[in-house]
């Protein structure tokens, strides 16, 4: 199967969805709060533009070049400490241990876990929310190898603290999310 035209999408509005902050960010940002933060997959930046506004250092990486277009609009007209890296999460462009806080929703890749863990601190702190694998059961079909397993989001980071972690149904925008999220620690 083809990989999605990310940019096509991005352009003809496929992910014209809500463009305001995903509450377990606007609930938990103080812990981000004096830490550089990574937002992987960060799509149109109203994640980035919340943190900036803020005043929180926000990179954000993305693949899609019409994304960060769209992410630069919404966090440009505004004197907010954001930058963009696009790139392919796949192949991660950033070194061990530089950021404080790592920011990912609706976006997996197991095979990356590790990575992710490795870029934080010591200390730093993972925001972590993303689709299980009921989530067919009440919206559109996904691939299910982009869909969590119930309990999955934990083990694939062993080496963190659990401050919050929750399985079910979030409403957003009004459509039901059936997901897990999760707030931990890296362990020092």
């Amino acid at each position: 199967m083809p990989s999605p035209d990310w940019d096509e999408r991005y352009r003809t509005g496929f992910y014209n969805g809500a463009k305001s902050p995903h509450d377990l960010l606007v609930k938990f940002a103080g812990l981000f709060a004096g830490k550089r933060v990574l937002d992987i997959a960060t799509g149109r930046g109203a994640d980035m533009a919340y943190l900036a506004s803020c005043g929180i250092r926000t990179v954000g990486l993305e693949l899609s070049w019409e994304a960060i277009k769209l992410a630069r609009e919404g966090t440009g007209t505004q004197k907010f400490p954001t930058s963009f890296v696009q790139g392919d999460a796949r192949e991660l462009p950033f070194k061990k241990a530089s950021f404080g806080g790592i920011l990912i929703f609706f976006f997996l890749l197991r095979e990356i876990a590790q990575d992710i863990a490795e870029m934080l601190e010591p200390g730093g702190i993972l925001i972590y929310e993303t689709f299980l694998k009921k989530q067919n059961a009440v919206d559109r079909y996904r691939n299910p190898a982009f869909l969590l397993d119930d309990g999955e989001l934990l083990s694939l980071f062993p080496r963190f603290e659990p401050i919050y972690y929750e399985e079910g149904t979030h409403d957003r925008s009004g459509k039901p999310r059936i997901t897990a999220q999760l707030i931990a620690r890296k362990k020092i």
